[in-house]
């Protein structure tokens, strides 16, 4: 039996597509993917047919939101694409990131340093958009 709920079912595969396009985006390895989703790719693929959403984890549609936010609060800070792309494999010494770069957060396996990503991003894109008004 599935952990997802009936209504949430039909989230996972345009939640799964969009996890695809972006970790395409961001070239991660399947290792990296792995990690930020907190399970083996091959679960997650499996799941993309329409009997496999008892292979995910619960947590999984909570980890593409985060992905999903992460992404578009970079597109929203940085006008370039590649720049919005290529900005998590930088070193960053703002406080979350400690020098090391957003995807070593992103990879901890941990759903809680998603979230933190997500809301250093969405903070920093409020005050970028408080300096243009």
């Amino acid at each position: 039996m599935s952990t997802f709920a009936i209504d949430d079912r039909r989230l996972v595969r345009p939640a799964l597509l969009a996890f695809v396009g972006i970790a395409k985006a961001w070239s991660l390895t399947e290792a990296e993917q792995s990690a930020i989703l907190g399970q083996p790719m091959s679960a997650v693929l499996a799941a993309l047919n329409e009997d496999g959403v008892s292979e995910l984890r619960p947590d999984t549609l909570e980890r593409v939101s985060y992905v999903l936010g992460i992404y578009r609060a970079l597109h929203t800070i940085f006008p370039n694409q590649q720049q919005a792309d290529r900005w998590f494999s930088r070193p960053n010494t703002a406080v979350p990131f400690e020098g090391a770069p957003a995807l070593a957060l992103l990879c901890s396996g941990r759903a809680a340093d998603l979230a933190a990503v997500r809301q250093y991003l969405e903070a920093q894109g409020l005050e970028n958009t408080d300096d243009r008004a």
